[in-house]
């Protein structure tokens, strides 16, 4: 089959859409499937892959490394008419998204979006929690006009069914096993970071960024270290809230971002 993959985010850009999409994508392809991805285009990026479809882009206020793409409706009726794919996957609910939804209502094609970012939970960390109601009701009426609404938990499943969100499905994340397994355990690593054989090592993953809940994740290992005081905290990622983190936790490790086999 024919799909086609519409994202303002994908890599090198660090945030879990990008990657999930980008998991998605390459499981698709190992599947033997034809994937056609739509993306804005990046900061100094050179030609694209033949597959892609690159589109006009912004960058995102107070999100520096992140852009959103613009509304794009002719390119994208162009592109979907000369090769049609079988459905289209919208990973996020930006102009890119919403001109990619309507485009594919009007042409006929089948749509699921995926629902990754509770975005109303994250409003008050920018100081705009007056917006909440207005930003679920917007993302309610975006993932309606979908044929389903992929969601990776069934605690998200049910959050949304309750606020009025039709068709929602179940489509749980996936972890490669081959590269996440005890045996790529580095006791030289855990050695440079001041940890032991026996010792105990909590590692937080992803965008260091205010809406992740940081506090949380910090008031939680300060409680692990009252039972075990040389417990280490490794930190893999980058964001905008690292470099307080790190000033305010002098004791935590921060590795920056990994991929593949290094991480």
């Amino acid at each position: 089959m024919r799909y086609a993959i519409v994202t303002e985010t994908y890599p090198p850009e660090v945030n879990g859409v990008a990657l999930t999409v980008q998991g998605l994508e390459q499981g698709l392809r190992a599947a033997g499937h034809q994937v056609d991805l739509v993306r804005p285009r990046q900061t100094s990026e050179a030609d694209p892959a033949q597959d892609t479809l690159l589109v006009a882009g912004a960058g995102l206020p107070r999100y520096p490394g992140l852009r959103f793409g613009l509304p794009a409706p002719k390119r994208l009726a162009r592109q979907w008419q000369q090769q049609r794919p079988d459905a289209i996957y919208i990973a996020t609910e930006g102009p890119l998204g919403w001109s990619a939804l309507r485009t594919a209502r009007r042409l006929g094609i089948p749509v699921a979006s995926g629902f990754h970012t509770r975005f109303d939970e994250y409003l008050p960390d920018y100081g705009v929690a007056w917006l909440q109601a207005a930003a679920l009701r917007w993302m309610r009426r975006f993932h309606n006009q979908a044929d389903a609404t992929l969601v990776p938990t069934q605690e998200l499943q049910q959050f949304l069914a309750e606020q009025g969100f039709d068709r929602v499905r179940l489509l749980a994340r996936a972890v490669d096993s081959s590269q996440f397994e005890p045996q790529r355990r580095d006791p030289a690593l855990r050695e440079e970071w001041g940890i032991d054989g026996n010792g105990f090592a909590a590692i937080y993953v992803g965008r260091i960024a205010p809406e992740k809940n940081l506090g949380l994740a910090v008031k939680a290992f300060r409680r692990l270290q009252q039972i075990r005081p040389k417990a280490r905290f490794i930190w893999v990622g980058d964001g905008p809230s690292r470099e307080k983190l790190a000033h305010e936790n002098p004791d935590f490790i921060f590795c920056g971002v990994q991929r593949g086999d290094a991480l």
